[in-house]
């Protein structure tokens, strides 16, 4: 059994990560490899010593001395510091734990030995800033399989599995760090068993949505450098003014205030950002200290709701019921004149990924409130404005999911953007990235192509 979680998720290419590793083998040693088009690696460990450690309640810094649930004792666990060589390239690593002389090259699909971890340039030389979910990771994060055994239970649970608050001395609502074991690989998301039929790693997961993403933009020659949400959170002004393009991927559901306003302050001095995902910018945490953070509320239930941002909201899109999905769902294009839609032959009218082997709109989908009345005759939509989609928010294509038993109020995908000083599209759909890995959709990946290039050179829309 070895665990392990970086003290910080981002580290510069030249300074130290410090790993926390609790394992029950008398030694072990880390690889480290980096993820992109292949994996590579990048650099491996000397042979520690190991030492086991309890599990923490998840609320806590596991790095730290704390108390248990039931009164007792608990020592941090131990730290492990490693100097990342300054040749280190930018990207997202992941730190394979090995115990004794074992060997192995890690799939992103990970679910215990493994830790996630950003190396950052010292200085910058891209564009392009592709934001991991981190706090959504840890908001599903119940590291271990079984949250509810004895033998597991101080850290096995997440955001949305929280045993009984009655029976435990828990904060209310209770909270989760990001200093335990999870966090993109290394653990279990509670929703394991929803299972996309299309790809079986794990939902909620970096191997999910983010790891096709990125392996799809270096693949294909585009220069990127990573940052976490706590990134955004902690030094978002300063970081973003050093890049045109903003990029968002897959499942981002969880946002603290300072995350929101540092990417509105973004996109208001002429930033861009592309949301290729669903679920986008929902739930509005606060944070209990540098590590802990928690649900405050829904971000469509304040005076300036996510679609004034995103352009869309979950309210008006949807989620698929335990993916018992009879009809498949892909967007139905319009205005194929502007520049999203240049090289894909398209015309209005026309679908793309609505094919059985497809499924563009297949998991959680975000939607822009319109006239359902002009879709059913088949006529060009445009938002209302009545649920804080901006007046300029142009739709490009509808997923229409009323169809298929399942939906939130105006059951509809909405792909789209609007911008003033800055442009923010929106994909609108978390199974994007799915389909763009997959290399069966030309349609997706030209769009994916013309929205990256053009918003990273920074020209208008």
């Amino acid at each position: 059994m070895i665990y392990g979680y970086p003290d910080h998720p981002t580290v510069v290419a030249g300074d130290r990560l410090t790993l926390r590793v609790s394992t029950d083998a008398p030694r072990f040693r880390v690889d480290f490899h980096r993820w992109g088009d292949r994996v590579r690696l990048q650099g491996r460990s000397p042979w520690w010593p190991g030492r086991h450690v309890p599990p923490h309640p998840p609320y806590q810094d596991w790095g730290r001395s704390g108390i248990g649930l039931h009164g007792e004792e608990l020592a941090g666990w131990p730290a492990y510091p490693f100097t990342v060589a300054r040749d280190w390239p930018p990207g997202v690593y992941l730190a394979s734990l090995v115990e004794n002389d074992g060997r192995g090259v890690p799939g992103p699909d990970s679910r215990h030995a493994r830790a996630l971890f950003v190396v950052r340039a010292p200085g910058v030389k891209a564009r392009i800033l592709y934001k991991l979910p981190l706090l959504t990771y840890h908001a599903y994060n119940q590291v271990t399989p079984r949250p509810y055994e004895p033998a597991t239970r101080r850290g096995g649970w997440s955001l949305y599995t929280v045993p009984g608050l009655d029976k435990l001395a828990l904060p209310v609502p209770p909270s989760v760090s990001v200093r335990r074991p999870g966090g993109g690989v290394g653990g279990t998301p509670w929703d394991i068993g929803n299972v996309d039929p299309y790809d079986p790693t794990p939902r909620q997961t970096f191997a999910h949505w983010d790891a096709p993403f990125i392996a799809w933009l270096e693949r294909t020659g585009h220069r990127v450098d990573y940052c976490t949400d706590l990134d955004l959170h902690r030094f978002g002004a300063d970081l973003l003014r050093r890049y045109r393009l903003l990029l968002s991927v897959g499942h981002d559901e969880y946002y603290s205030d300072a995350m929101r306003a540092n990417v509105e302050r973004f996109v208001r001095g002429g930033g861009n950002v592309a949301f290729f995902g669903g679920n986008t910018c929902w739930w509005r945490i606060t944070f209990d200290d540098d590590t802990s953070f928690r649900r405050e509320s829904f971000w469509c239930d304040v005076p300036d709701p996510e679609n004034s941002l995103t352009g869309v909201s979950f309210r008006n899109g949807g989620e698929r019921d335990g993916d018992r999905h009879p009809v498949p769902v892909g967007y139905r294009a319009q205005h194929t004149d502007h520049w999203v839609y240049e090289g894909t032959g398209l015309r209005d009218g026309d679908t793309f990924g609505d094919r059985p082997d497809e499924y563009l709109v297949g998991y959680e989908c975000d939607g822009a409130h319109f006239d359902r009345g002009r879709l059913r005759r088949g006529l060009p939509v445009r938002p209302t404005g009545d649920d804080g989609t901006p007046e300029d928010f142009t739709i490009l294509g509808v997923g229409d999911v009323s169809g298929s038993g399942w939906g939130r109020g105006n059951r509809a995908a909405t792909m789209g953007l609007h911008g003033g000083n800055g442009t923010v599209f929106t994909a609108a759909t978390t199974d994007w990235a799915r389909l763009l890995g997959s290399g069966r959709s030309p349609v997706v990946e030209q769009i994916t192509r013309n929205v990256v290039e053009r918003l990273a050179d920074g020209s208008p829309p």
